[in-house]
This record gives structure tokens, sequence and C-alpha cells, in this order.
């Protein structure tokens, strides 16, 4: 019997990723373009640093909104005293009215937030990163509410709307940015993003399943349930925010660079957090439903297998795009950002950033997946404790690494962090959750590790000698080192083979969307 392709979970994650490649790389292309108009210069770090709180406060509400709502949505629909429906517009109405009380926070103090970022005696960027932080305010009540709403479609196991509203929004970004880039200049980026916000919102609304009426009456009808409501909101906040607390760090030695290191920055983890959005996030956020149902149904030995097929398939993706980054980065960020005001020193200024991003690659998109898994679980306060561990060893690494080493001084202490809470994350989930046996991706790990090496030196075998043509070998480089990359693991018969297998084989089972 046929089924709808995304009401299975292979089916989901299929067509998440989908519609995440499309968005992201719609996204991607939206970065290019500031690539092409603005470059690695001044004008292109002031705006960063003026968007940064906002933009960062934005994606705590979308984190947080489904790490808080999507297990307590799972304990409230097995309550008999308390609706789904009303829990909904709760969250919802607190969500607006907290953010819309926070914008207002950060506008009165607008002047001594930016003023404590940019360290700077020019009058004319101050001004343009406060009027791009005022701007950028306006985004954060729409996008508290678009958050609370993607969650409750994702508890609800419905994939597509979210995923398109995303393709919308970077769509709409773009458009204004072919528009009217020459007439509003680096205020163009502000404005897109609030467009873009505003019909991603709008089409969340009309496209709610009708279960659930939205309501945004500022009014509580009646109080939330302790069991569900409870202390575990306010960790889970503090976690959000420690973890998006990255970019916020690393803006504050905006003086202590040389000019474009913090665009260097932005660019390269860009690139750098392509393929996770595109795959981990869209794995983790299909699964991480299932996980919890798993351990509220107390499945284990189901979830053990969702972990093991997880990591797996995570491991079978960006080993081979970690070599890429190391070994190509110069080649792919040529060939994606250097034109018009992007030069060629801006492509090895940031390929350099790159590869000191790279190094924790696989770590940090295997982490994404144990974040969720510890999500579904009682053990948010152990998470506290982690993430506020490795904030705290990026900071202390930026201020012994950025006057030695400037940028890529700060990327290496994102990885070193991203390292951190990867081996934390993955010791507390197999020793405190039962059920889920022992680790296996190191063992996972050497072997792909070891056919990447093989791979590497078989291409450049094959390669040495041609004459090089610029950026084309290396991307044909790329290509066959895939190859051989797969046709290894199929001669060695390797369990990510058959995962592969068995996900093509749910594809063609789907007739329809």
């Amino acid at each position: 019997m046929s089924k709808r392709l995304t009401s299975t979970i292979a089916g989901a994650f299929i067509f998440i990723t989908i519609i995440n490649i499309l968005s992201r790389g719609l996204g991607f292309f939206r970065e290019m373009l500031f690539a092409n108009y603005f470059g690695m210069g001044h004008t292109f770090d002031i705006y960063l640093v003026g968007a940064v709180i906002p933009l960062t406060i934005n994606v705590i509400m979308l984190y947080f909104a489904q790490n808080y709502f999507i297990p307590a949505y799972n304990k409230v629909k097995t309550s008999d005293s308390y609706q789904p429906g009303e829990f909904f517009n709760n969250v919802l109405n607190l969500f607006a009215l907290g953010s819309i009380i926070l914008s207002i926070l950060l506008y009165l103090f607008s002047e001594s937030i930016v003023g404590l970022y940019l360290h700077t005696s020019n009058s004319v960027s101050y001004k343009i990163a406060l009027d791009i932080f005022k701007i950028f305010l306006i985004t954060i009540p729409l996008n508290s509410v678009i958050s609370v709403i993607i969650a409750y479609n994702q508890a609800e196991f419905e994939f597509k709307f979210p995923a398109v509203s995303r393709l919308l929004l970077n769509l709409m970004i773009i458009v204004v940015l072919f528009f009217f880039t020459r007439k509003l200049g680096i205020y163009v980026i502000p404005i897109g993003f609030i467009t873009g916000s505003a019909l991603q919102l709008i089409y969340l609304f009309l496209k709610i399943n009708l279960r659930v009426k939205p309501s945004l009456s500022f009014i509580f009808k009646k109080k939330l349930d302790k069991s569900i409501f409870d202390f575990t909101i306010v960790n889970i906040l503090v976690i959000e925010t420690i973890s998006q607390m990255y970019l916020l760090v690393d803006r504050y030695f905006f003086t202590e660079v040389n000019e474009g290191g913090i665009s260097a920055l932005n660019y390269s983890m860009i690139l750098y957090v392509l393929p996770v959005s595109m795959i981990s996030i869209a794995l983790a956020t299909v699964i991480f439903p299932k996980f919890s149902a798993n351990i509220q149904n107390k499945k284990f030995d189901e979830l053990n297998k969702n972990v093991i097929d997880a990591i797996r398939a995570n491991l079978f993706i960006f080993v081979p795009v970690t070599f890429f980054f190391l070994l190509y980065g110069n080649d792919l960020i040529r060939l994606l950002f250097e034109r018009g005001k992007f030069t060629a020193q801006d492509s090895q200024i940031a390929f350099n950033v790159l590869k000191y991003y790279a190094v924790s690659l696989i770590f940090y998109s295997a982490y994404s997946i144990y974040n969720k898994i510890i999500y579904s679980t009682s053990l948010i306060y152990a998470l506290l404790m982690i993430t506020l561990g490795g904030i705290i060893i990026k900071i202390i690494l930026n201020f012994l690494l950025v006057h030695s080493y400037q940028q890529n001084g700060l990327a290496f202490s994102t990885s070193v962090s991203y390292i951190f809470l990867f081996l934390l994350s993955m010791l507390l989930i197999y020793h405190k959750i039962p059920g889920i046996k022992q680790s296996v991706f190191f063992k996972e790990l050497v072997f792909y590790l070891f056919n990447g090496i093989i791979c590497f030196f078989i291409v450049e075998i094959l390669f040495s000698g041609i004459l090089r043509i610029y950026i084309l070998q290396d991307l044909f480089k790329m290509v066959i080192f895939y190859a051989f990359f797969l046709l290894n693991l199929k001669l060695a018969n390797h369990g990510s083979i058959q995962l592969a297998g068995s996900i093509i084989r749910n594809l063609r089972d789907v007739r329809s969307i």
C-alpha cells in the first residue's frame, strides 16, 4: 500500500532533505549575492556586528520552541486534564508576548548594546550598526510565533509546511536583494529579512492543521499544567541561548582581527554549516519526535536502532565532505563566492578559516543528533552543564588565540568547543539512557577515515602530471574521490550501503507527496 511521502520517517527525511537543499540552496545563493554586492569589506563587517544579536535570538527561539514544545506536547497528548490545542495557544501567546517585550527592551538599550560590540570612534559605522540592529528587532516577534507553529507541525509529524515556509523566506529575501540593493545599500538585508519573515508567518497561519486554531489573544484562559510547564523551560532557554553565543563571542573581537576577518568567519561558517543544515538537522528534525515518543513509551530497542542508523548515515555523508573542505575548500570558495567585490585574496583568507572549522565537522554534525536524544529525556540539566562548559572553552581559547592567529584562532576555538560538546553528550547518552548500547561512532569513523585517505591517494595518483585547469580539475577530483569512496564501501559490503538502499526503496514505494 502506498503512503504519503511525509507519513514515514524515511519518506519525511527524504522530503525534508530535498526541501532543505532547495531552501538552503536559495539561502546560499543569498549569501553569494551578499559576497557579490558587499564582499569582505568594512561595511559588511559592520552589518555582521549590528545584526548578530537579533539574528541570534531568532535562532534561539527556533530551537527553543522545538526542544521545549515537542516533548511537552507529547506529554500533553497523554494527559486527560489538558487539551493540546489549548496548550499550543498558551505557548504561542507566551512566545509572542515575551518576544515583544524583549524587542522593546533591546530597543531602549540599543545604543549601549551596539557600543559594547563596536569599539570604534567612527560615527558613520556606529550609526549603520545601530540602524541595522533596530530594524532587525522587528523580526524577533515574527520569528518567535513562526517557531512555535513550526514546532507544532513537527510534533504532529507534518514536516512539509515548515520546510516550504523556509523556502519562501529565502526566496523573498533574494527578490528584495535583486530589486533594492542599489537603492538601500546594506540596509536591504534587514528589510529583506522582515519581508521574508512576514510572508513565512502568513503562509504558516494559512496552512496550520485545522485541529488547532491559532489564537494570539494574549489571554491565558487556563493555567499551564505544572508537570508540563515547569523549570525545564528555563533550562532549555539557557541551553539554547548559550549554544548560539558563539557568533556573539566572535563578534566581540571585531577590533582584534584584520578588516574582513569577521566576514571571513561568516562566509566560512556558512559553507561549514550548509551540509549540516541540509542533512544532519533534517535527519534530527525527523527523528526527534520519534526519539521523544520512543522514550516516553520505553521502546529502547527501537531507539537504539534509530540512533545507530542516524550516526551511520551521518558519517556516510560527512567524512567525504570533511575531506572536500580540507583538500579542495579553496576552489569551492572561489567557485561560490569569488565575484563582484569578493576577491581572490578574500577566497584565500576564507579558506584558511574553513580549514580550522572543518576539523570538527564530523563531530558537530553527530552532536546535532545526540542533542535531540538528550532533549527527549530528563537529562536537560546535564546538557546545560555540557553546553556551559563548551562556551567557557570557546571564550578562553578566543582570548588565548586571537592576538596570534586572528580569525583563524577564533575558528579553531569553535572547533575545539564543538568536539567537547560531542564527546560529553555521547558519554552522557551511552551511560544514562537505558537500552542504548555501546557507541559505534569511533569504530565507524576509523573505517571511513581510512577509506577517505585511500581515495585521496588514488585520486592524486590518477591526476599526477596532468596540467591543472582552474577550479574544474579540483571539482572533478571531488567527483572521482566520492565515486571511489562509495565503491570501497560497496566492496566492503558496509552497513551504510544497506542503509542507503533501504532509504531508496522507501522512496520508490511512495507515489505522491
